[in-house]
């Protein structure tokens, strides 16, 4: 029995106390039965006016006959005959300026309440009937009105108070007990609606919230929005983008973890195959064939270069870049750098130009910003893999205290899905095969320095990525 009980109140309590539809069926019914207590204090009034009125006329109805009688005497059972089928104490009735006593007891009583319905207000006629209501005893009414169809000047009767009010209390059972049914129908009726149509929805908006927080990258506890159009559907679709988005973000989060451990086991190992690579490249440095001779400098830079990212290869993934170290420096050795190791990238059949003032100079970090200018290069070259013709320019200027790099090709330009998850590792919306995380580390690079790496325009003529570079200081000598 107590375990019944408690399934009970615990269901009471989920379902009504403490949940919204509970709430919502609790202030339908309050607010009805506000709006029906509203119309009930005017209602009484008038259900007590109606009331004296009533005396009055069956009042006036009694001494009609009387008028035909004269002065002939009633006999007392008659007499009280009368008043009692009347309802009444006394009847007087004023015509031609004359006042006459048609019936009366033979001891009439004194009046303890004087009401004149022939000018009385809404608010006064309001409070007689509930001081009628709440009086303690049985007292005496003196009520005054107008006859009916002009009878007389006017009627004066006594009434007893105890009739009217036991009248009264029944009408207010009766208007109570209405006003609760109408109550009831109408806050089920509201709240069956809301409850469909509303709560029913909110619910299983919220339930898809705690699922999916408990498991979040389960794609089955993403919400699946419902065909509505209004608020709440267009709730469900954003919460549903929001789910479907935090979800690709958790799992890059993931990835680069994984990236940062596989980074992590690799480095070692890796220092000391370039090391030995090194030791190669030395010994090409000797030769004496002119072709060797030029590119073995070229070769040690590059191996050096890959042996200082391998050492701080764990930054990426534990933490961001290193500060840049920034240096005035001539802009063209670090494009022609460039170029050459994002060419190594492609087939041979693309060409590159690097089209600026070769005494361009840019405040930067000269790691950095080659990486950069690789990175973004590379994702040229590759992106016109298979299409004769292909070329890449990079092009700048200096405006404002600002370097301005534009690296464009002539390939068949990034799609709009692409272009949303751009600079986002892991995105899988670019090249198949991508990573994505060259984007994204040219990005972080440049936006060290200050500046940013946007698109500035991409179709079917080919792209632009533009690298801007705010000087560090403003020197004298710095033109546009």
């Amino acid at each position: 029995m107590a375990s019944t009980v408690h399934k009970i109140r615990a269901f009471l309590d989920r379902n009504l106390i403490s949940s919204l539809s509970g709430r919502l069926l609790f202030f339908t019914t309050l607010f009805v039965m506000l709006a029906e207590v509203m119309i009930y204090f005017p209602s009484a009034a008038r259900h007590y006016h109606d009331l004296l009125a009533n005396r009055l006329a069956a009042a006036q109805i009694a001494v009609l006959a009387l008028d035909e009688l004269g002065d002939m005497a009633l006999s007392p059972t008659l007499r009280r005959e009368l008043l009692a089928n009347a309802g009444v104490r006394l009847v007087a009735l004023k015509r031609n300026n004359t006042r006459r006593l048609y019936l009366a007891e033979s001891v009439p009583p004194t009046p303890n309440v004087q009401v004149d319905l022939r000018s009385i207000w809404w608010p006064e006629l309001l409070w007689h009937s509930f001081d009628c209501m709440f009086a303690q005893s049985n007292r005496v009414l003196r009520v005054q009105s107008l006859p009916r169809l002009g009878g007389g000047d006017y009627i004066d009767i006594l009434i007893d108070e105890a009739p009217i009010r036991d009248e009264l209390i029944t009408f207010t059972g009766r208007i109570f007990a209405l006003s609760l049914m109408i109550a009831l129908f109408t806050s089920g009726l509201v709240f069956t609606s809301l409850y469909f149509l509303f709560v029913r929805p909110m619910k299983t908006v919220t339930q898809s919230m705690v699922r999916f927080q408990e498991r979040p990258d389960d794609v089955q506890r993403i919400i699946v929005p419902s065909k509505r159009t209004d608020e709440i559907g267009q709730a469900e679709r954003v919460l549903a983008t929001m789910q479907s988005e935090l979800r690709q973000a958790l799992q890059q989060r993931e990835h680069l973890a994984a990236l940062g451990a596989a980074v992590a086991k690799i480095q070692h190992d890796l220092r000391n195959i370039l090391a030995t690579a090194q030791l190669a490249s030395d010994r090409l440095a000797n030769s004496q064939d002119p072709a060797v001779k030029a590119l073995a400098p070229r070769l040690m830079q590059s191996i050096d270069r890959a042996i200082a990212l391998a050492t701080t290869s764990l930054k990426y993934g534990r933490a961001e870049e290193a500060p840049p170290r920034r240096l005035r420096q001539d802009l063209f050795p670090l494009a022609e750098e460039a170029m050459h190791a994002a060419l190594a990238a492609g087939g041979g059949q693309i060409s590159w130009t690097n089209s600026f003032d070769p005494a361009l100079r840019v405040d930067a970090d000269g790691e950095q910003l080659l990486r950069a200018l690789i990175n973004i290069g590379r994702n040229a070259v590759q992106a016109l893999e298979g299409k004769a013709g292909g070329a890449v320019t990079l092009s700048a200027q200096r405006t404002n205290g600002m370097v301005a790099i534009d690296l464009s090709d002539n390939g068949p330009g990034i799609t709009d899905a692409a272009r949303d998850h751009l600079f986002e590792p892991f995105s899988r919306k670019g090249r198949a095969g991508g990573s994505g995380l060259g984007l994204a580390i040219a990005r972080e690079l440049v936006r060290g320095h200050g500046g940013d790496v946007v698109v500035t325009q991409s179709g079917a003529g080919g792209t632009t990525f533009r690298i801007t570079i705010p000087d560090a200081t403003v020197l004298p000598g710095d033109v546009a």
